[in-house]
């Protein structure tokens, strides 16, 4: 598998193993069940290890409701992968023996993922005009003024008013199609400058206004053709995993306690 798609799925699904005291107000919380997933507990002691491993990375990070359900989100996709793995009895293989006990978390997923991946790859295909198209926008660079909600029908109502008079949420870019992996930026490069569009993304709604498109230059496309097609496989490939994750968590018995969840208080210094 591509290790630059693993060392994206994992950091996305990998919480690590850092543990800072006193990350819950009462020390007896720690072991208070937040949520279920088929009945694996997740605890508030393994929130308190992402929030600090988030803080650790991000000193800016902040504990919000929506952080903390973030937080939470992580944890129940890792339960997903781990008891994937182990109903796949990929805990039973010799490879997995041999691995250090303190890391079996991390080895089950990782094999999970190399399973998964080549289960997507016979599925994923790439076509000449997919190339092209990709190739085509290389050669911009966008600025874009962006607007996002839950609310469809105000994301709509933003689209028909004049850009001077909406109140963007904030700007990307300068950035060349190149430069992001992500797929709602990628499909802002389809506006064109001076206008907006709407797009839904992961339960949100987005709305884009292309402010600048400058032309930058682009090596010949004989030369980067096998480089696009990979490069489009691969977030064929991510995507399919997300939609798989996806189907997972909808029929797993997933159970969070919210009100334990909304009375954690945190105290980072």
């Amino acid at each position: 598998m591509n290790r630059r798609i693993i060392f994206t799925m994992l950091s996305f699904l990998f919480l690590g193993v850092f543990i800072l005291n006193g990350c819950a107000k009462k020390p007896k919380q720690e072991d208070t069940v937040v949520a279920t997933v088929n009945g694996d507990p997740i605890h508030v002691k393994d929130v308190n290890r992402s929030i600090a491993l988030n803080l650790k990375r991000d000193p800016m990070f902040k504990v919000t409701p929506e952080t903390l359900q973030d937080q939470v989100d992580v944890l129940i996709d890792k339960k997903l992968l781990i008891q994937e793995a182990i109903d796949g009895k990929l805990d039973q293989t010799d490879r997995f023996a041999n691995t250090i006990k303190t890391f079996w978390e991390q080895t089950l997923i990782r094999d999970l993922m190399a399973h998964k991946d080549r289960e997507i790859s016979g599925s994923v295909s790439v076509n000449d005009k997919e190339i092209k198209d990709y190739y085509d926008k290389l050669s911009h660079q966008k600025t874009f003024m962006v607007l996002k909600s839950k609310d469809k029908g105000m994301i709509e109502r933003s689209a028909g008013m004049n850009p001077d008079s909406i109140k963007w949420e904030g700007t990307i870019g300068p950035i060349s199609y190149d430069d992001t992996s992500s797929g709602l930026v990628m499909r802002g490069f389809d506006v064109p400058k001076g206008k907006m569009r709407v797009f839904e993304y992961n339960g949100m709604y987005y709305l884009f206004y292309t402010t600048e498109d400058v032309e930058v230059p682009v090596a010949p496309f004989d030369e980067i053709k096998t480089e696009i097609r990979q490069k489009i496989s691969n977030a064929k490939k991510q995507a399919e995993f997300k939609n798989w994750l996806s189907g997972a968590r909808g029929k797993a018995d997933i159970k969070v306690n919210k009100d334990i969840l909304r009375g954690l208080s945190y105290s980072h210094g």
